[in-house]
């Protein structure tokens, strides 16, 4: 696990850095769900996750698809979307 933690960032980041991290995911997300990632980029980014402690290294497919989404609406809370930390939104299977 990297230094990160669930405490906000110490620096700001820009919404337009914001904008396009949640677009990247919501892509990986709907490129996932179709079977359009390759096996060794999807490897990689669930061990990502794992390291980060946002995923269960033995979750499913659904699960890190389930993590993206989570992250990409943590992003639009950081962005303003959201007046409060929203809730989990359960994904499609």
């Amino acid at each position: 696990m990297s230094d990160a933690s669930d405490q906000p960032a110490p620096n700001a980041v820009s919404g337009r850095d914001l904008a396009v991290l949640i677009g990247v995911l919501a892509v990986l997300e709907g490129e996932l769900m179709v079977g359009d990632v390759p096996e060794h980029l999807t490897d990689r980014l669930r061990d990502r996750f794992a390291r980060e402690g946002l995923l269960d290294p033995r979750a499913s497919e659904r699960a890190f698809r389930q993590a993206i989404n989570d992250l990409n609406h943590r992003l639009r809370y950081g962005l303003g979307e959201y007046p409060e930390p929203p809730t989990r939104l359960p994904v499609p299977d």
